[in-house]
């Protein structure tokens, strides 16, 4: 499978990217080229591109690109048509010392899928930190994979699935979005607030 990570010069971003490329051919894409370029270069099974080569050479789009540069995902409407889109974005602000929510309404899937009518939406690692994906393996952790339908869940599991230890977890409709959104503010405040090092979610199941 060939997976363009949108965003991978970050370090979440491209955190993904390179446990991605372990099991897929990884396209990292940038508004700027030669710096994606530069980014596959520090790992194996990855090249790098502009936004528009990356979603059109790619199977499955993975959006990780700060809420601030959300808008420029609309150029890749056309490459990203069929194909399934996963966004990781987390519209956040500071306020008092605390990380919030930043969006009155709605969630930033939903904006990028209004952009990507042609994209089959679904969330995925906006709960984990970027801290969780430095090392050679993973820790055990929960992916909160809301969706535009079953099948569209399905899709992102097995992105998911393709990193070991990761779990995903249907949250529902691409409505639900907002609701995981929400919940990364509060895993990093609790992180920092209580010197937790990097901080994700994992549910655990009580049998009986």
């Amino acid at each position: 499978m060939k997976v363009a990570v949108l965003g991978g010069t970050g370090r979440m971003g491209g955190g993904v990217a390179r446990h991605l490329a372990k099991k897929h051919e990884v396209i990292i894409g940038s508004r700027d080229p030669g710096r994606a370029k530069r980014a596959a270069e520090k790992f194996e099974g990855a090249r790098g591109a502009g936004y528009t080569q990356a979603a059109a050479e790619s199977d499955v789009v993975v959006v990780a690109v700060p809420y601030g540069a959300l808008g420029a995902m609309a150029e890749v409407a056309k490459e990203v048509r069929g194909k399934l889109v996963v966004s990781m974005v987390n519209p956040l602000k500071m306020e008092r010392g605390l990380l919030k929510f930043s969006l009155e309404e709605g969630s930033a899937a939903e904006e990028l899928a209004a952009m990507l009518p042609g994209g089959r939406v679904a969330t995925a690692f906006n709960n984990l930190p970027a801290g969780f994906f430095d090392g050679e393996e993973v820790p055990a952790a929960d992916v909160l994979v809301a969706a535009q339908s079953s099948e569209v869940f399905e899709e992102a599991a097995e992105v998911v699935r393709s990193i070991p230890r990761l779990r995903p977890l249907y949250a529902g409709p691409l409505s639900e979005a907002r609701t995981v959104e929400m919940i990364t503010p509060l895993v990093l405040n609790l992180a920092r607030l209580n010197q937790m090092g990097a901080l994700a979610t994992k549910f655990v199941t009580k049998k009986g």
